[in-house]
């Protein structure tokens, strides 16, 4: 929604820590993660109707062993760190990243995360159908000219 995209004073919708129980710490973290997933289609839409050659891929890491985890224990947030068993390294972690920007044949609108969605190497998959809403990358483009300016593609 539109609303949380503004600024609002600071009110970032509560401080609940817990990964497990998604607390507010971590449904923000989603949100981000959500974001980019429809930005980048919505840029591959653009780029694509404007026949461009560039390309719109996205990435996630997979869950990485990174400061993102010590800062956020520290702070009381991430107290399910039996969870962090299962992480690969925070070099891992970027190759989704490092196959986005270096590899081979890579078509606009890809996207690539760890092969079993938390470690491993990277793997092209289908995002998810919320990603996907026409309404949301609508909105979200909108939004995204309404703090940054328009973006001629």
């Amino acid at each position: 929604q539109a609303k949380y995209l503004g600024k609002n004073g600071g009110n970032l919708g509560g401080n609940g820590a817990s990964m497990i129980r998604m607390g507010a710490r971590w449904q923000r973290y989603h949100q981000t993660k959500l974001a980019n997933a429809v930005f980048s289609v919505a840029l591959d839409e653009k780029l694509r109707a404007a026949k461009s050659k560039v390309k719109s891929l996205c990435c996630a890491p997979g869950l990485a062993s990174t400061n993102l985890q010590v800062t956020t224990n520290q702070s009381g947030g991430m107290r399910e760190t039996w969870v962090m068993r299962w992480a690969q390294s925070g070099e891992d972690g970027t190759m989704p990243l490092l196959h986005c920007c270096l590899a081979a044949g890579l078509e606009s609108g890809d996207f690539f995360e760890p092969n079993n969605r938390w470690t491993g190497p990277p793997k092209k998959f289908v995002l998810d159908k919320i990603c996907l809403k026409e309404d949301s990358r609508k909105m979200l483009w909108e939004e995204s000219e309404k703090a940054c300016g328009e973006w001629k593609i």
